[in-house]
């Protein structure tokens, strides 16, 4: 009898937690002070399962750039709402 054997490719679990917290930091956008560092995290790992993925030969290479892209978000918007926030209130002057 012959055995056959069947590769199980692995799923970058870096890459799943990446674009799990870019996905919540994009939810949290309204609370700035929670959203921005679930961004950064997501971010971090996101780039960290990349270069994993890459090195391992891994699936879930999609899934990290869907991370990378979602942290992007959730961390450029709470800044540049701020920013906004900021240049509304201090230029009161009519």
């Amino acid at each position: 009898m012959s055995s056959i054997h069947i590769e199980e490719s692995k799923l970058n679990t870096k890459a799943v937690t990446s674009l799990l917290l870019g996905i919540l930091s994009i939810v949290c956008l309204i609370f700035a002070p929670l959203g921005l560092p679930l961004g950064i995290a997501g971010l971090l790992l996101g780039i960290s399962g990349w270069k994993e993925i890459k090195r391992l030969n891994e699936d879930g290479r999609k899934l990290a750039v869907s991370g990378i892209v979602c942290s992007l978000i959730g961390t450029t918007l709470p800044l540049l709402i701020a920013v906004i926030g900021y240049l509304a209130y201090t230029n009161t002057s009519l």
